[in-house]
């Protein structure tokens, strides 16, 4: 059976691009290719699209659907390309849909890993999906599906592979970037050969994306490569008789040891601030000492922090960014749990003013130094803060507290250095702050920012301020340094908290499905 891979760049105009994608399906069916595969986006690429995502595809999808269905029929070809799928929310599914020869919709795929990597924050704006890809039968094959950023998950294809896969078919818009592209060929070659299994792949050759549709044999060969061209397809061959073939020399499959099962994990991403400023007044269950703080972090982690924030403490409790105290705190924290990611202010409340800030953390042993460290871009000084912290090795996270300070942030030199920008709304309203929240990503995104964003509330406007994160992709930060209680107004523990926002995921999970 002939298998094609093509690529093209699509615009924002879904009707435009299902004309291209008849005049690639015309081509390949002259040619006796049964599959195509189409890259991703090809029903609109996102990057031309501003503001949300949601009315493209309510508008576009089910004429994208049917479209391909008659682009199929019409040539007898089947077909795998990825769109806009409505989710009933804010942000759509990036699905791919596989149609057989006859127009049959023979399944689809919504993209499980979404792109939040390389400063890059694709969950702003798409639904992730909660299943793992099938395997559809087309033409008489079965073919697993993956969608760009799965090809970094190897667990994923060997599903697919045990799931009677004889060939991987990949849509992707795979982005330029120093060593993306030997990524990209490198990743298509080791998910062949780790599987001895057929990899047909399509790339996006929008101006963003490195192209390089290519098939890939079992043993790992490259037989197919359309490389850079903005309009091209390739094809190959995909004999059933390589694969044994392959399989009889290299029986990796079948010597396997190891037997696995395959679920869909949470996706939400949960920053702990397991202290801040807050005493034993306000709440028993605070940890102070760097021993209290380090058996908080090690239980948030437990729980489903993915990193904590916290604020050094001086033996009287108040917060300090002294270099004896932040080496304390990072030492008990890392002899608690090496892999614990922990990361703390540099707010000027802690300190004499900006100059002594910064001769502060010029002194933070290199040894003991915090795995990332936060900004807040409405204080004197921060731009030079951020340099500092990055300038040491550190990870930078910057934060906007309101409207006022995203111009300071936008203009920083380390804006693109950041792992993910807080936004912080100071209202204790629930719904101001969760209006604030969503000004301000807008005008963050506006502004070019690509890395995640993360909303966190303080006091009342917390858990809706949660509520909206988790509605609109970005990141939660919940612990006693914002509230000390639950949704309910129950005294909570960080633990708690935690706990709380996974059910608050959960639930409004539910609630889409």
């Amino acid at each position: 059976m002939r298998i094609a891979a093509a690529q093209f760049a699509p615009t924002a105009d879904p009707e435009s691009n299902l004309a291209r994608i008849e005049a690639l399906a015309a081509e390949a069916a002259a040619a006796d290719v049964s599959i195509l595969v189409l890259p991703e986006e090809a029903m609109a690429h996102t990057g031309d699209v501003a503001g949300s995502l949601a009315p493209v595809a309510e508008r576009s999808w089910a004429r994208f659907r049917d479209g391909l269905a008659a682009v199929s029929a019409r040539h007898r070809i089947a077909l795998i390309a990825s769109g806009l799928e409505p989710s009933g929310g804010r942000r759509p599914f990036n699905t791919m849909l596989a149609v057989d020869l006859d127009g049959r919709i023979a399944g689809s795929y919504r993209k499980l890993h979404l792109y939040d990597a390389f400063a890059y924050q694709e969950s702003a704006r798409v639904q992730p999906g909660d299943a793992l890809p099938p395997v559809v039968e087309l033409a008489g094959r079965a073919v697993g599906l993956l969608n760009c950023y799965d090809l970094r998950f190897p667990e994923l294809s060997r599903a697919l592979v045990d799931g009677g896969a004889e060939v991987l078919a990949v849509s992707a818009a795979w982005m330029r970037g120093r060593r993306k592209e030997d990524h990209w060929s490198t990743l298509l070659r080791a998910r062949a050969i780790e599987n001895t299994i057929w990899v047909v792949a399509s790339g996006s050759a929008c101006e963003e994306c490195v192209a390089g549709s290519a098939i890939v044999d079992p043993m790992g060969v490259v037989v197919a490569d359309a490389g850079e061209a903005p309009l091209a397809w390739c094809s190959a061959e995909v004999a059933r008789e390589r694969t044994a073939e392959v399989r009889r020399a290299l029986p990796a499959l079948a010597n396997r040891r190891i037997a696995a099962s395959y679920a869909v994990t949470r996706s939400l991403f949960v920053k702990a601030a397991v202290n801040g400023g807050r005493s034993r007044d306000e709440t028993p269950h605070v940890p102070l000492a760097p021993e209290e703080i380090a058996a908080e972090a090690a239980a948030a982690v437990h729980d489903g922090a993915a990193v904590v924030h916290a604020h050094a403490r001086t033996p009287d409790g108040a917060q300090t960014i002294d270099p004896e105290h932040i080496a304390a705190l990072v030492r008990a924290v890392r002899e608690r749990d090496p892999g614990i990611v922990v990361g703390t202010t540099t707010g000027l409340w802690t300190c004499e003013g900006h100059d002594d800030r910064m001769a502060k953390i010029a002194a933070w042993p290199r040894e003991w130094l915090p795995d990332f460290a936060s900004v807040a871009f409405c204080e004197d000084g921060a731009a030079e803060a951020a340099q500092a912290i990055v300038d040491r090795g550190m990870t930078l996270e910057s934060a906007v507290w309101s409207m006022a300070d995203v111009p300071a942030l936008l203009a920083s030199p380390t804006l693109h250095d950041n792992v993910r920008v807080l936004i912080e709304p100071l209202d204790e309203d629930p719904v101001r702050a969760v209006a604030d929240c969503r000004e301000m990503a807008e005008a963050l995104r506006a502004g070019g920012v690509t890395a995640p964003l993360l909303y966190h509330g303080l006091e009342g406007s917390t858990w809706a301020v949660v509520r909206a994160a988790i509605e609109d992709g970005a990141e939660v930060r919940v612990g006693i340094e914002d509230v000390t209680v639950d949704e309910r107004g129950e005294l909570a523990s960080n633990r708690m908290q935690i706990a709380e926002a996974l059910r608050i995921h959960d639930e409004l999970r539910a609630v889409r499905e």
